[in-house]
């Protein structure tokens, strides 16, 4: 089908110790779908060695040909089958750095994510060719689930530490939550909340290198 796109931004003067911006894009076709992306951010430096960066992503996804999976047929072919999905997507990110000494810095990462997606009026592909979008699809009644809530939260802390010129100390920690449940709606209190009760997994680096003055 034919499509509509468009995208732009806006930003404040980013030499400031305080900015905003804002992109965002947005894309439709004749044939009920469209999409949509929202995503502003906020950028301060409160003091020339230490920084803050957060920002949001809001994606509205409306899909009328979402593929779904693929079927096995009895005589070895298969069936490819597609349905409507009505999708929501949310993220907070987070960046700060901190510089105490030219010697030592932090620098942390953190993002919240949430995507839902909810399935509807399911079809079979027949003729992938065909001219008309109507006449590449019919109904079919799937069996499967095939919503999704995905809730995952991702952080990376590393302290530097240059304890002497060209040596330096790394000290990494990660850690990892995910989850994910079979509907489709999107609710952002339950689903937030449901991102830091998510099982977690941590992961703790040490990297120290040492320069050989020859």
């Amino acid at each position: 089908p034919s499509r509509f796109n468009l995208w732009y931004y806006a930003n404040t003067d980013n030499r400031k110790a305080l900015s905003v911006g804002y992109s965002g894009g947005h894309w439709l076709d004749t044939k009920n779908s469209s999409r949509h992306d929202i995503m502003p951010y906020v950028n301060w430096r409160a003091t020339s060695s230490m920084s803050l960066n957060v920002g949001l992503r809001y994606f509205i996804n409306h899909d009328d040909s979402q593929w779904v999976t693929n079927e096995d047929l009895e005589d070895g072919a298969q069936r490819y089958v597609f349905g409507r999905i009505d999708q929501k997507t949310m993220s907070f990110n987070t960046r700060f750095n901190y510089t105490m000494t030219p010697n030592l810095s932090l620098q942390v990462y953190a993002e919240p994510f949430v995507s839902a997606g909810d399935y509807s009026n399911y079809k079979e592909l027949v003729d992938g060719r065909a001219k008309n979008y109507e006449d590449r699809y019919r109904p079919y009644a799937y069996s499967g689930n095939a919503n999704f809530n995905i809730r995952s939260f991702r952080t990376t802390n590393v302290v530097r530490w240059e304890y002497k010129p060209g040596s330096a100390l790394f000290l990494v920690w990660q850690q990892g939550k995910s989850d994910d449940q079979e509907f489709g709606d999107f609710r952002f209190g339950r689903d937030f909340s449901g991102v830091f009760s998510a099982p977690s997994h941590n992961t703790f680096l040490i990297k120290f290198s040492y320069w050989l003055n020859m």
